[in-house]
Parts: structure tokens; sequence; C-alpha cells
């Protein structure tokens, strides 16, 4: 043998090719991990587009915040909580609104009682004849003819007082699922503009069904209106 040629040989032959497969498979487990955190933040980008909307409501009176959350998100809310959110929302502007204008007054808190046809004429809930009158029943209409009417006409009388109704929230006393097509109890904040500032009134109401006495409003009408001034 030759010194030093032929004795010029690796001590271990295969290193090298434990070599290459030790870095392929430092490789294969980089990218397998690399997969899968690419998967999960598929995942998560998912899960962030699919997120559940919620409402915060703050009452003007500072009242404790309410939040409505959609957890299931239900987005259809019912044709009759529509309607009657409607009903209370145009009554809440009639009972509290004093116009500038004598006839307009007298039409919307006329008493119908003699002539209840009135209440079934067209030109739907939009009428300021008997607005008030043809939206309630007897003993909502009847307090409304005994305790406000005259505090309205007496300010009328003084002051030519005119009120104009600037913010009405309605919601439901419990949960939006609380209300049925029957009807439900509703809590109302009423903000009014008058001549001597701005008056907030807070309180309850009831809806109820009867499509045959009110059609103008589909049926439903105010069984229950009670409201408190706040300051």
């Amino acid at each position: 043998m030759k010194y030093p040629d032929d004795f010029n040989t690796p001590a271990f032959p295969a290193g090298k090719f434990v070599a290459v497969s030790r870095f392929m498979a430092t490789a294969i487990m980089v990218i397998f991990f690399i997969i899968i955190c690419l998967c999960g933040l598929i995942f998560w980008v998912k899960k962030t587009q699919d997120v559940s909307p919620f409402l915060i409501s703050i009452s003007p009176n500072g009242e404790r915040w309410t939040m409505v959350a959609h957890d299931n998100h239900k987005t259809e809310i019912p044709a009759y909580y529509v309607l009657q959110e409607s009903v209370l929302n145009k009554f809440a502007h009639n009972w509290f609104t004093i116009s500038g204008d004598t006839e307009t007054n007298k039409a919307v808190w006329a008493n119908c009682a003699q002539t209840p046809g009135v209440c079934r004429e067209s030109g739907g809930n939009n009428s300021n004849t008997c607005a008030i009158y043809c939206a309630c029943d007897a003993s909502v209409y009847d307090s409304f003819e005994r305790v406000v009417l005259p505090v309205y006409s007496g300010l009328i009388a003084d002051t030519a007082a005119v009120w104009k109704v600037i913010n009405v929230s309605v919601a439901p006393v419990d949960s939006l699922d609380s209300i049925k097509e029957s009807g439900g109890k509703w809590k109302l904040n009423v903000v009014v503009q008058t001549d001597n500032g701005i008056i907030n009134f807070t309180g309850f109401a009831q809806t109820g069904l009867n499509e045959e006495q009110y059609p103008k409003t589909m049926g439903y009408y105010v069984t229950g209106f009670n409201m408190y001034r706040m300051n």
C-alpha cells in the first residue's frame, strides 16, 4: 500500500448519506409544522368572520345600559314585533305632541266614541282624525282625556304651548322573544322639546291584538300606557 494516499479513507463512509437524510428529515418536519400553523391561521380567520353581533342601548335619562345580543345569529325580526313597535312609536308621538294648529290638536285628541266608524275608514295609520282614540282601548283613552288633556288645554290657554317629540325609544321590557303575536310589554323613553326646554318621560306600555276593532293598525292597539316625567 502506498502511504499516505492509500490510507486517506474516511472513518465513517456512510456519514454523507446520514447527513443528507438528517437534513431532509428536519426539512420535512419544518414544512409539516408550517402547514399546521397555516391551517390554524385559516381556522382562526374563519372564526373571526363568524362573529355574534350585539347592540348596546343607552337611555337618554341616565339609566343603566342595556345589551341586546344575538348569539344564535337570529337576524330576522317578526313582522308582528315591527308592527307593535310602530304603533307604540306613533302613539307616543301623538300623546306628547301639542301642535301650534288648534284644528290639528282637536283632530288628534278627538273622542270618537259616538262615531266608531272613523277608526275603520281608509287612510291607514297616518290619519290624524282620532289618532289617539283609534289606537288604544277605552281605559287608556279615558286616562288621556281625564288626566292629560286638561293639562294640555291649560298650557295652550296660558302660554300657547307647543310640544314636539324629538325622540322615542321603544324596547321590550324583557327580551325580543317576550313579544308575542298577541302583544307584549314594552318600555318607552320619550324626549320632548317644549317652550321651556327638554322634558324626558319614561314608562311602560302594553299592546294587544284585535283585528276586527283596529283594522288601521293591523289589529294592534295599546291596552296600557303609563308614562312618568323624569325632570
